[in-house]
Order: structure tokens, then sequence, then C-alpha cells
């Protein structure tokens, strides 16, 4: 809904072209350069900066590290899997398979948010043309006791602290980490964050482990790369727990059912027993890559579902407020009939 520093169409862009040009043979230090007079025109400054570090002796995982905040947390971290593990190439591959497939979600999830918002903002309008209406016509009935313009106020305050919120989520990775952590607690969206998150935990786990890295350091990349809060918070525990002799999956099972589900624990298990891990956790990703969309669709769903809720209540509030308005002069009409010379006295 907003664009942030780096819009997933350039950036799922900037990862096929770096990869192709990493697969062809040419060092980070050239693919950068190339990058900063052809690439994306937004990332061609930072490709520049990149370049111009890298060929000070600088690693590309600390040339990122000034520009950290212009990218998602997720590229940060799988950047430092790939060079620890020797396959960059490989890891722009997965990170344009994952935006690709993040900016199809959200495309759909914006698509489907369309008609429930355009029918927000006309029952906000509707109503105020009616609370105003009133007004005018000397109509003292109204439940709610605003007056047009402070309808309207509190409505407009309403929508801009809302869209606020979703754009400091969007552009801040801390206060998304925090966020994905606080969804995880909430019926409808937890299942949905949760395959996101296990879906860069198996991504991660699946480069580290083929890299030969040793069980704390595939559980500190892979907790970090699911820049998800509730997630990063286990990294010290889950690093102390290997480091103690126990499997992966002992360390995630401490984790909770919350992080890690049982099915998942088990597939764990298994592929560490049967000494293929790594290839267990590459179909894991697969999977939950597809289990992302699918949940997705449902959140979609929910979040439609509490709009159209909002603007039913809004609906029958304005239903109730013409009752009550009709009411008011069928009573008035009543009274003129009863007794017109108090009715003209004005009740008195």
């Amino acid at each position: 809904m907003f664009r942030s520093q780096s819009p997933l169409p350039a950036l799922i862009a900037w990862c096929r072209a770096l990869k192709y040009g990493l697969d062809a043979g040419l060092s980070p230090v050239k693919v950068f350069q190339q990058q900063a007079k052809s690439g994306p025109s937004v990332f061609r400054e930072v490709a520049g900066k990149l370049a111009a570090r890298m060929a000070t002796g600088e690693s590309l995982s600390d040339a990122l590290r000034p520009e950290a905040a212009r990218f998602p947390r997720l590229f940060i971290e799988m950047i430092a899997v790939g060079e620890q593990a020797g396959r960059l190439p490989d890891v722009f591959g997965e990170l344009e398979t994952h935006f690709e497939a993040v900016h199809s979600m959200r495309k759909k999830f914006t698509q489907s948010l369309i008609y429930p918002g355009i029918m927000y903002f006309g029952a906000i309008l509707v109503i105020t043309i009616m609370l105003f209406v009133m007004s005018m016509m000397g109509n003292k009935s109204n439940p709610i006791g605003l007056s047009a313009p402070k309808f309207l106020l509190y409505s407009v305050v309403f929508t801009v602290f809302l869209f606020g919120t979703i754009r400091i989520i969007s552009v801040n990775p801390d206060a998304r980490a925090k966020a994905e952590s606080i969804a995880l607690n909430i019926p409808g969206l937890s299942a949905c964050v949760q395959a996101f998150a296990l879906q860069r935990f198996a991504m991660a786990a699946h480069m580290t482990i083929e890299a030969g890295m040793k069980a704390d350091r595939v559980l500190r990349h892979s907790l970090k790369a699911t820049a998800n809060g509730a997630y990063i918070a286990q990294i010290d525990f889950a690093a102390k727990t290997v480091r103690k002799g126990d499997e992966i999956h002992d360390a995630l099972s401490g984790c909770g059912p919350r992080l890690f589900p049982e099915e998942f624990l088990n597939v764990v298990q298994v592929g560490e027993e049967s000494g293929q891990l790594a290839e267990v956790m590459a179909k894991q990703a697969i999977y939950y890559r597809e289990e992302s969309i699918r949940k997705m669709k449902v959140v979609s769903s929910i979040v439609s579902g509490v709009v159209y809720v909002l603007i039913a209540g809004l609906i029958l509030f304005a239903i109730y407020t013409i009752f009550q308005s009709m009411m008011g002069g069928y009573s008035d009409a009543m009274q003129a009939v009863d007794d017109p010379d108090k009715w003209l006295r004005g009740g008195r």
C-alpha cells in the first residue's frame, strides 16, 4: 500500500541481475559497478557505494551495513548467510523467488481491499451528509451526539492513524519485527505470520547447513532471517541449547509450539536422523512459501470481513438515526392533533 525505499519490483529485478552477474563469474565489485550504471534507478547510487567499499577490501555484508535501513531485514541476513556459505548467486536466486511471491500476494491483498475501501469511505461520506442535513433541518435526534464536522474529523483521524501505523510498520524493520511477533498471538493472523517466518527460517537453514556451519551458527543465522521479533528473541536460548550437545530439533522444541509447530519439528528430527537436514529444509522452504500464499488469502478474507462489519455498523447507525428522526416527526404530529394550542406554544 505504500512505496518504501526498496520497491519490490525493483528489488526483484536487482536480485535477478546480481544472480546472473555472479553466476557468469564476475567479481562482486564488477557486478555492482555495472549495476551502478545500468541497474534499477532506485539502486544505482547504493550500488556505486557498495562497489567502492568492496574495492577497498570490505565484504558485501560489511559494505551493506550503512545501507541496512534501505532493505528488508531478510535481504541483509540472507546475504550474510550467502557470503559465509560461499553461495551468493543461490541466495540472490532465492531472494528473487521469495520477493516475487511476496509482491504477488501484496497485489492480491491490496486488490481484495479496493471495493471494501471504497464502501468504507462512501459510508463515512453518506453519514456525514446525513448528519449535516439533519442539523440543517433542526432535528435534535442524534444517537451518537456528534455533529457532522466532528464525525468527519474523528473518521479522518482514525483513518490517518490506521494508515500511519501501516506506513511505520512497512518501512521500519524493528517495528515490523515487533508487529509480526504480536501477530503470532492473534487468531486468523498467527498461521500466516508463522508460515512466512518458517519459510524464511528453512531457507536460511538450508544454506547454512549446506555450507557446513556449526549448529549454533545455523540457528543464529536462521532465526535472524525470520525477521520476526519472537523468533529473534530465541537466538541465545537455541544457540546455547545446541552448544550443550542437544539436537537442533530439541532447541527448536524449547522455543514453543507458537513458533515451531509439531509437524515442523517432526520433519527436522527426521532430517537430522537421516543426515539430510539441508535437503529437508530446502523442501520445507518451498512448502511454507506455498502455505504462506494460502494463508494470506485467508487473511485477506478476514480483513475484508472486518471492513464489511464496520460498514454494516455504519449503515445500521444510519437506519437507526433515520428511524429516530421519523419517530420524532410522528410524535410532533400526534401532539399537534391532541393539543394544537400546546403544540403551537412549543409544548409549554
